[in-house]
C-alpha cells in the first residue's frame, strides 16, 4: 500500500499534464488558428518527458540497483513534484512569448526522468517481499493500480476545478489549480515513503554483488546487456502494445470527444474517469489470473482485444451519445488492464536480482519513448492527413501485434531464482 501511493502521487502529477495538454494547454501556450495545430504543439510537449523516461530508468535504475530502492523512490517523488507544482506557476504564451512554452518543455524533461526511475524501483519493493511469494501477480497489480489511481485523482480534481469555474476561467487561470495541488499530495506521499525499508531480498543481492572482483560486474547496466539481451529485447517489445491503447484511449481519445464529437469539458474529463474505473478493476483481475496460469496469457487476451476493440470504440464515441461514448472508453481500457495488471511481475521475473531495477525500469521506459509519448500526437496527425479514425486504429493494431511478438519470444522464461 506504501509503494502503491507513493506511485499513485508521480502519476497524478504525469496525468494532470496529460489530460490539461488534450483539453486546455494548447491554447494557452501554443497559440494558432488552427485548433488541431494546436493541439498537436500541446500532445507533442506531452511526448517529450517519455523521451526522458529510459534516461532516467537508467541512472536512477543504476542507483536503485546499487544503493536501494527507498532512497531512490524518494528522489524520484520530490523531483515529479518539484517541476509538477512549477508547471502551474508559469506564465502563459500570452505573457512572456515563446519563453513560455520553452519552460514548459523544460520541466517536462525533468518529469519524464523523475517517472523513469519511478517504475522498477516501487514494482521490486513489492514484488521482492517475501510475503508475495507465490501471489506476485496479485500483489504486482497494486502497483498497476497506481496508475488509474492516479489518473482518478488527476480527473477528480480538474472535474471539480472546472465545475466551480467558467470555460473562459479554466482557459485563463483554472487549469494552474490541479498542478497546484500536487504539493499538497506530494508532501504525504513523502511521509509515506522515508518508512518504507528494504527487502530483505535486496540486501541478498547487494553482498552477493560486493563480493565481485570485477569492477564491471557492479555496473549494473553493462551486466544487464551482457547476461540478458534477450530478456531486454522481451521487456520493451511487450509494453509498447500497452503504451500504445492507454494513451490511445485517455489521451487521444478524449481529444477527439472534445474536438470531433462535441463533449464538452466535464462530459470529456467523466468519460476519462469511466475509464479508469474499468481499467483499475481489470488491472486486478488480471494480475490475480496470472497467478492461476501462465503469466502472459492474460496479457495475451488484452492486447487481442483491444486489437478488436478499437474498430468499435470511434463510432461508438461519434453515436455523440454518453452512454456509448462511456461503453468505448471502459472497453478499450478493460483489455488495457488485463495486460497491465500481470506486467510488473512478468517485467520483474525476466532479469535476475543485481540488475532487475535497471532491466525492468529500462525495458519499461524504452516503451513508452517508442509508443507512449508518441501515439496521441501519431494519432492526430493520421486523423489530420487522413480524415478517418480508421488509420489510427490501424496503427493501434500494429501496436497490439508487437506486443504479442514480444510474448512469444521464450514465452515463459523466469530468471527469479538466478543471482
Amino acid at each position: 500500500m506504501a509503494s502503491m501511493v507513493g506511485t499513485a502521487i508521480e502519476w497524478y502529477d504525469f496525468f494532470i499534464f496529460g489530460s490539461m495538454s488534450a483539453l486546455l494547454l494548447g491554447p494557452v501556450f501554443f497559440p494558432s488558428d488552427n485548433e488541431w495545430l494546436s493541439t498537436m504543439a500541446s500532445m507533442a510537449t506531452f511526448a517529450v518527458a517519455f523521451f526522458m523516461r529510459p534516461l532516467g530508468a537508467v541512472v536512477l535504475g543504476h542507483f536503485g540497483d546499487r544503493y536501494g530502492r527507498r532512497k531512490v523512490l524518494v528522489v524520484a517523488l520530490l523531483m515529479m513534484g518539484l517541476s509538477t507544482f512549477a508547471i502551474g506557476l508559469l506564465p502563459s504564451y500570452a505573457k512572456i512569448g515563446v519563453l513560455a512554452p520553452i519552460l514548459l518543455i523544460l520541466l517536462r524533461v525533468l518529469q519524464g526522468f523523475a517517472l523513469g526511475g519511478e517504475y522498477g524501483g516501487a514494482v521490486l519493493m513489492v514484488v521482492e517481499n517475501a510475503k508475495a511469494q507465490g501471489r506476485r501477480g496479485f500483489f504486482g497489480a497494486f502497483l498497476g493500480a497506481a496508475s488509474p489511481i492516479g489518473f482518478l485523482l488527476a480527473t477528480a480534481v480538474i472535474a471539480l476545478t472546472a465545475s466551480l469555474t467558467t470555460e473562459e476561467q479554466m482557459t485563463e487561470w483554472g487549469w494552474r489549480i490541479p498542478f497546484l495541488t500536487s504539493a499538497i499530495m506530494v508532501g504525504v506521499g513523502l511521509y509515506i515513503r522515508v518508512k518504507l525499508e528494504e527487502s530483505s531480498e535486496f540486501h541478498r543481492i547487494q553482498s552477493e554483488v560486493a563480493k565481485s572482483a570485477e569492477p564491471q560486474q557492479r555496473i549494473p547496466f553493462i551486466r544487464l546487456f551482457r547476461e540478458h539481451p534477450l530478456e531486454v529485447l522481451k521487456s520493451i517489445l511487450v509494453p509498447v502494445g500497452q503504451f500504445a491503447g492507454y494513451y490511445l484511449t485517455t489521451v487521444f481519445l478524449l481529444s477527439y470527444a472534445r474536438n470531433s464529437a462535441g463533449f464538452t469539458i466535464e462530459a470529456s474529463n467523466s468519460l476519462a474517469m469511466i475509464a479508469a474505473v474499468s481499467f483499475l478493476i481489470f488491472i486486478f483481475i488480471g494480475g490475480y489470473w496470472s497467478d492461476k496460469t501462465v503469466r502472459w496469457l492474460p496479457m495475451l487476451v488484452g492486447v487481442v482485444g483491444f486489437a478488436f476493440a478499437i474498430f468499435v470504440m470511434f463510432p461508438l464515441v461519434d453515436s455523440r451519445n454518453y452512454g456509448f461514448a462511456a461503453i468505448a472508453f471502459a472497453l478499450g481500457l478493460a483489455f488495457m488492464g488485463l495486460l497491465y495488471g500481470p506486467l510488473s511481475t512478468y517485467m520483474a521475473e525476466l532479469f535476475s536480482g543485481s540488475v532487475r531495477y535497471t532491466g525492468v525500469s529500462f525495458g519499461y521506459q524504452a516503451a513508452s519513448a517508442i509508443t507512449g509519448g508518441l501515439t496521441p500526437v501519431i494519432s492526430v496527425a493520421l486523423l489530420d492527413q487522413t480524415g478517418s479514425w480508421v488509420a489510427v486504429a490501424i496503427y493501434a493494431t500494429v501496436m497490439m501485434l508487437v506486443s504479442v511478438a514480444g510474448m512469444l519470444i521464450r514465452r515463459n522464461h523466469n530468471n527469479w531464482q538466478a543471482a
